[in-house]
């Protein structure tokens, strides 16, 4: 029996590193289709197949949500464990990541706000200040902090924020990026669908994570 539950186990742990691995390979696929993809092969033979790195992106975040099922019917709780785990660490991390520029540069990135036209005037300085501590604070929070349901609810509002601000953009021909992990400026739609899609596929973890109970990523392993 007990042989049994670490075949089971070992099984279960191959798949979460698999998920996680296409997981994250999509959304580097989706955000960075300019500097990270793995398939130029598949570009170059299938121009009109694979036009753009965000649809193997797309592919690959979805093989890599479906491969959580095997590993959750094999060993239910390790997986919801692991899964936990990855997800605290790679949207605390991604989040933490992505306010750093802004921190550093919150005049640039006050320009990049106001290319969305969406906020007065008189706001944009405040917000390019304030947004970028919300996401490191949030992002660290969410790693070391036990406050697992609140920080995941904050990412939750600021994702949705961001999707209202990229179909503002798309809808009225902008074509600028949402500013997430670059300040490059105007931009063409490609760009912004992208960033779309990525804060889409991300909305359903970073909800599941909003029903987790209040515990440190340290607990989660502590407690059976």
């Amino acid at each position: 029996m007990a042989q049994e539950t670490t075949k089971r186990l070992i099984a279960s742990l191959i798949f979460v590193i698999l998920s996680v691995l296409f997981i994250t390979l999509g959304i580097f696929e989706i955000s960075f289709s300019d500097t990270f993809s793995w398939a130029e092969v598949l570009h170059k033979q299938f121009p009109k197949l694979y036009r753009y790195s965000m649809h193997i992106g797309v592919i690959e975040c979805l093989v890599g949500g479906l491969l959580v099922i095997p590993a959750y019917f094999l060993h239910k709780s390790f997986a919801i464990k692991a899964i936990e785990t990855c997800l605290r660490l790679g949207l605390g991390g991604m989040f933490i990541f992505a306010s750093i520029f802004k921190i550093a540069d919150p005049k640039e990135f006050a320009t990049l706000v106001a290319q969305y036209q969406f906020l007065p005037h008189n706001l944009v300085n405040p917000f390019a200040l304030f947004l970028p501590q919300i996401e490191f604070w949030a992002g660290v929070a969410l790693i070391f902090t036990p406050f697992v349901r609140e920080n995941a609810s904050l990412i939750l509002g600021m994702f949705i924020a961001f999707i209202i601000a990229l179909i503002y953009a798309l809808w009225h021909d902008l074509g600028i990026i949402c500013g997430c992990f670059a300040i490059e400026g105007a931009q063409g739609k490609d760009e912004t669908w992208t960033s779309l899609i990525r804060d889409l596929i991300l909305l359903g973890p970073t909800a599941w994570l909003m029903w987790r109970p209040r515990r440190t990523l340290w607990n989660i392993w502590l407690q059976k």
